[in-house]
């Protein structure tokens, strides 16, 4: 298989792309600083908030993607009153923007595979907490659109998995927008998983063309109490 990865320089995105590797696909790995570290992967420098860079990294593949993942991200930990609209705007351009128009210009050549877009989302992309307003509005969205794009192009053969992992030990609270707080929520109890176990979840959800895999107990019980008893969840949450 041809795979395409975004933010494949470190963490869920790296794991992803080696695990492909390894097994033999030929993986398009995208990020602002990559270098190829396997002989099947292809290290194609650029940010994909830029539009030439998108185009680049598609033509890269040659017109034959089997799978896109949409991964590269960031994160953003800021109260309601300290979020920034000129910053909402960046993460959403990340968050959004870049897995919307990748997708589009990757479609053609999907179509011609039966392929499969993966959309990286979060526990964030159902449910909302303190300080976690702007992440989660990005994920909200992104996971809105994977709705919308699962069922137009179901027809073609295109399969759409949206990924949701909770805690995972990367680079990524590190990397976030940080304002007026720490970075992270992590309630009691749950713990933190591996890039590499995220990786297994996300290869076994495409094989299986799965539309929404949740990686651990902690996601599945944090979405089922968002939408099931949410005076509860609500209540939890102001305890947080």
């Amino acid at each position: 298989m041809r795979v395409v990865v975004t933010g494949a320089s470190s963490g869920i995105g790296r794991a992803i792309a080696l695990a492909c590797a390894r097994r033999g696909d030929t993986v398009i790995a995208s990020a602002r600083n990559i270098e190829s570290e396997h002989p099947n992967i292809v290290a194609v420098k650029g940010d994909v908030t830029r539009e030439e860079d998108r185009v680049r990294l598609v033509e890269t593949a040659g017109g034959e993607i089997d799978v896109l993942v949409n991964n590269a991200g960031r994160g953003y930990y800021a109260p309601f009153a300290s979020i920034d609209a000129h910053e909402l705007e960046e993460l959403f351009r990340l968050n959004v923007i870049a897995p919307l128009r990748l997708s589009q210009l990757a479609l053609p050549a999907l179509r011609r595979s039966a392929g499969t877009v993966v959309m990286m989302s979060s526990v964030a992309g159902v449910v909302s907490s303190p300080k976690l307003g702007a992440y989660s509005a990005s994920k909200f969205a992104l996971e809105a659109l994977s709705i919308a794009l699962r069922a137009e192009v179901e027809q073609d053969g295109i399969a759409v998995v949206v990924v949701r992992p909770g805690p995972v030990d990367t680079p990524f609270r590190a990397n976030s927008v940080t304002k007026d707080t720490t970075p992270g929520v992590r309630p009691p109890g749950s713990s933190k998983q591996t890039a590499e176990d995220i990786a297994d979840y996300t290869l076994s959800a495409i094989a299986r063309r799965k539309p929404v895999v949740e990686t651990s107990t902690f996601v599945r019980v944090a979405s089922f109490g968002a939408r099931v008893v949410p005076p509860i969840f609500r209540a939890a949450l102001r305890r947080m």
